[in-house]
């Protein structure tokens, strides 16, 4: 077995040993699987060779068998007061979805905010995605109609980086959130320059976010809606998007506060951007 990373407890892991935990959590079960990751598992060996690493990783989500791999390839360009160039412009989720995205055979949506990364059979599906990064005829809108659709954590924190819970507050036009518009260019496939205008569902000023959503996992986890295992020096877990649909929803009608438990006042709904006041580069929304 050739060794992908050693955990804590110096115990190796093999690609045989991400296959099988894969499937224990269900990933295999669907005809798309949208895939959040955060590769830390554990310490590289000595012969780490980070692309072959990427790559056998990427072989075994093929030997899951599932009809279409997509994953996030957000930048928020705009938000940071750059062009985007659907080719050029790198993503901030993470080593696995950028090398995903430069493969041969994808096709990446033209939302300078929250691109995502789809194979080509999906093209014409995604090509449609419009101008608001969260709301009707995004790439969560989008996923949303299609059948057979899970979400994979990939050592990734649910809690963290679930933007798909900001999609359905859209859905249900919450009112510590609200549209904010961006202006840029986008370069595409081409060459072709574009000046676009995209809006993304960003919380108002005043209001404050928990830290994570872990607390939502959690309850998920409970009412068994997500399965979750332990892997190396993380975990790994799969959330089929009908569940999350239903179970966002539901836990805003029983508390409209749910996402939001600091609770606000109508003095904090200022429509303002919030994000990247201190520095830095923003990477949420």
């Amino acid at each position: 077995m050739n060794t992908l990373f050693i955990d804590k407890d110096n115990r190796s892991y093999g690609a045989e040993d991400v296959l099988a935990v894969l499937k224990e959590i269900g990933a295999d079960d669907c005809e798309t699987l949208f895939i959040h990751s955060d590769l830390l598992f554990g310490r590289a060996p000595t012969d780490f060779n980070r692309r072959e690493y990427l790559g056998i990783l990427y072989q075994v989500i093929e030997k899951l068998e599932v009809r279409n791999v997509i994953v996030p390839a957000f930048t928020y360009s705009f938000c940071n007061k750059e062009d985007f160039d659907v080719r050029a412009s790198r993503t901030s989720m993470g080593a696995f979805s950028e090398f995903v995205r430069r493969k041969e055979g994808r096709y990446r949506t033209h939302d300078p905010l929250l691109s995502v990364s789809v194979p080509l059979c999906l093209k014409r599906r995604f090509e449609q995605v419009g101008h608001h990064s969260l709301g009707e005829g995004s790439a969560f809108d989008i996923l949303h109609t299609m059948d057979g659709v899970k979400f994979l954590f990939l050592g990734a924190r649910q809690g963290e980086c679930f933007t798909y819970v900001h999609y359905v507050e859209k859905m249900l036009d919450v009112p510590y959130r609200f549209d904010m518009a961006f202006q840029g260019r986008v370069k595409d496939e081409e060459g072709k320059v574009e000046e676009r205008t995209q809006t993304i569902h960003t919380r108002c000023y005043g209001v404050r976010l928990p830290e994570s959503y872990d607390y939502f996992e959690q309850r998920l986890i409970e009412e068994g809606y997500v399965k979750k295992k332990r892997f190396g020096d993380s975990f790994v877990s799969c959330l089929a998007e009908t569940d999350a649909y239903q179970q966002i929803i539901r836990a805003v009608r029983e508390n409209p506060n749910y996402f939001v438990p600091d609770g606000y006042t109508d003095e904090d709904l200022i429509h303002q951007y919030a994000m990247g006041l201190e520095g830095g580069r923003i990477t949420h929304c």
